[in-house]
């Protein structure tokens, strides 16, 4: 991606737990990636959730293999989910 540039991603999961999977919280691991909105309702086992983020390189570095994460907080062990995303980033 080029500095300067933002990018809207969705990511798509499918609840593969045994219970219905509430995300309660998002949020981004850096400035760069802000979470825009994502399921709200209770994910039912074998159904799909979201989460819609924004990626914003203007706040990330000019570099190789640059790596942001997504925390999704809600009731799973740990009460954390990451998803990691990473780009190259040039001028």
């Amino acid at each position: 991606m080029k500095f300067g540039d933002t990018k809207e991603l969705t990511i798509e999961f499918t609840n593969t737990g045994k219970d219905d999977f509430k995300i309660e919280f998002v949020q981004g691991g850096c400035t760069c990636t802000q979470p825009l909105e994502w399921t709200r309702k209770p994910i039912p086992p074998g159904k799909k959730g979201f989460v819609k983020i924004k990626f914003d390189t203007q706040y990330a570095k000019i570099e190789k293999g640059y790596s942001s994460a997504i925390e999704i907080y809600g009731n799973v062990r740990n009460d954390m989910e990451l998803y990691f995303l990473s780009a190259d980033i040039v001028k």
